[in-house]
């Protein structure tokens, strides 16, 4: 089952970033809404940086060159377990025995920064391709890099984006700094690979999926605390997020399709596999029915396991969602988890205990 996520990568065209995209209702309903951090890191750092902010639609940023920025090519020594250190405190109760994911693939632990308190950037920085004059993998060796946010972590839009990642770039062994420098995140413009990536405190979002018809990949990462999304996906036409070998908690939703974009749409597709959840305040993943999205999920292992009768963590629900805020996004089935369904594509069996 692990490798079975491959047959599912649809690489679409590549279309316009999706504008001026929300989450459902502007106010927080079971998780629903903005996002919120619960702590405000106060670091500094040095180096110039590129670009000018955005938000989860993906705002702009300017080409200068992601050269300049202190990424390292080098591969990452790897680095002792620091006080950063994940939450694994029970939630829930019921479901299958306790079992181990496969492999010891799934971090745990964020590492101790490399560069100490770590970097606050002042603006946006670019990561660009190697067509466009950069690179396509960046190693960034552990560091914590942030961004000098403004906007609230509660505002819901509106954050600056700590990177913005270009087609066709891997980002690898970088750690998200906490609270209001984590911003909005990651903004994928195309195809991209983020790989032992880690967010201490997600702030808006941890990454954005926002080019249509682009994949993008989690793997072996971790994220923690946010009161809404962790991974949003605006891009449709075909759009895949695909995230594996993962530790996600303390989230309102580990991943949402766009419940109310400018020219909203879809499909929109979501993978995981052999990914370790705890705490989960509305849902794993929120899909929208009537625009053809589906999730397929594998081997998920829940904190304390799946309480089927109560149906909690809700695993996969299904949304109709809205255009150019003409509405809100509606949940479905009454909220409750719909397995085996043309959108959700998730067998209780894949659901286990850990």
């Amino acid at each position: 089952m692990k490798s079975a996520f491959t047959l599912l990568l649809v690489l679409g065209a590549a279309g316009a970033s999706q504008l001026g995209c929300s989450d459902d209702a502007a106010t927080p309903d079971d998780g629903e809404g903005g996002s919120s951090s619960s702590s405000s890191a106060a670091t500094s750092g040095g180096s110039t940086t590129t670009g000018s902010g955005g938000s989860g639609g993906g705002g702009s940023s300017s080409s200068t060159s992601a050269s300049t920025t202190a990424a390292s090519s080098t591969s990452a020594s790897s680095t002792s377990a620091s006080s950063t250190a994940a939450s694994t405190t029970s939630s829930g109760t019921g479901g299958a025995g306790g079992e181990e994911p496969l492999g010891d693939e799934i971090p745990m632990v964020i590492p101790t920064p490399t560069n100490g308190a770590g970097e606050i950037r002042t603006q946006t920085t670019v990561l660009k391709n190697a067509a466009n004059g950069g690179q396509d993998v960046y190693d960034f060796n552990n560091q914590k890099i942030g961004v000098n946010n403004t906007a609230d972590c509660d505002d819901g839009e509106g954050q600056k984006t700590v990177f913005e990642v270009e087609d066709g770039v891997t980002v690898k062994n970088l750690i998200i700094a906490g609270g209001l420098p984590g911003g909005n995140g990651i903004v994928c413009k195309g195809d991209c690979t983020l790989d032992h990536v880690y967010w201490e405190d997600v702030c808006e979002d941890a990454a954005t999926n926002s080019k249509d018809g682009a994949t993008m990949r989690i793997n072996s990462s971790i994220a923690l605390h946010s009161a809404d999304k962790i991974f949003q996906h605006n891009a449709k036409g075909g759009s895949t997020t695909i995230v594996t070998n993962s530790y996600i908690a303390d989230f309102g939703k580990l991943w949402r399709s766009c419940g109310d974009c400018t020219a909203n749409g879809g499909p929109r597709n979501l993978i995981i596999d052999n990914v370790r959840v705890d705490k989960v305040k509305t849902t794993v993943a929120g899909a929208n029915q009537n625009y053809g999205d589906t999730v397929t999920i594998t081997n998920l292992y829940v904190k304390g396991g799946y309480d089927e009768e109560d149906d909690k963590p809700k695993i996969c629900q299904e949304y109709r969602a809205v255009t150019d805020h003409m509405g809100e996004s509606e949940k479905l089935h009454g909220g409750a988890s719909q397995w085996n369904t043309a959108t959700c594509r998730v067998s209780k069996s894949d659901i286990k205990s850990w």
